[in-house]
């Protein structure tokens, strides 16, 4: 099964990849998610949610990831002020296994082969444990 429109990301030697691969949000899933937050945060400017409207468009939010990232900030944020960056940096990653990644596990017998499926990303093969979503 082949994955188009996602990036793989190395972080710490790991591969990972968004979660999220949906449909990219509408301007009216955009409108209406933004507005739930200007209710939950109604001393933010109109200037504020223009650009952070912006910035979810630019971003290639997907309607999904708009909705858990506008949940997570309402239902987490602690400081004194919302930050753009608090929206846009939520998202939900999957790791990548490479071949020899999980023969070292079933060696290990921390899992077995059936726990994953065959994905290829950017022309290359990875696995991914199939009780991640993606």
């Amino acid at each position: 099964m082949s994955c188009k429109g996602l990036s793989v990301q190395t972080v710490n030697g790991n591969s990972e990849i968004s979660a999220y691969s949906g449909e990219i949000a509408d301007t009216g899933k955009v409108l209406s998610d933004i507005k739930r937050l200007q209710v939950a945060f109604p001393r933010q400017s109109p200037e504020f949610f223009n650009i952070l409207s912006e910035r979810i468009i630019a971003n290639g939010f997907t309607g999904e990831r708009l909705e858990d990232a506008i949940d997570y900030v309402i239902d987490n944020f602690a400081y004194k002020e919302l930050n753009i960056s608090d929206v846009i940096r939520f998202d939900r990653k999957v790791k990548l296994y490479t071949y020899r990644e999980v023969s070292d596990l079933v060696t290990a017998g921390k899992a077995s082969f059936d726990d994953f499926e065959i994905r290829e990303i950017e022309g290359k093969t990875f696995r991914i444990k199939k009780s991640d979503q993606l």
